[in-house]
């Protein structure tokens, strides 16, 4: 069980945006060295973006 969640948890955006300010305050990185976690944080919000489109989008039709 312990695997499976750690993999589920590689979806969630939290775990990229934790990891991209610490990175930023702690070290004082620059986009150079954050870039993978924020290509993951961009991901996933269209990927979220998208899915809340399409029920907005079901929604509407059905109301109308």
């Amino acid at each position: 069980m312990r695997d499976f969640v750690q993999k589920l948890m590689l979806g969630a955006p939290t775990i990229y945006f934790v990891s991209l300010i610490q990175v930023i305050l702690y070290r004082g990185a620059d986009i150079t060295i954050v870039w993978p976690q924020c290509l993951a944080l961009i991901a996933i919000g269209s990927a979220f973006f998208g899915l809340a489109l399409c029920r907005f989008r079901k929604t509407i039709r059905t109301m109308a």
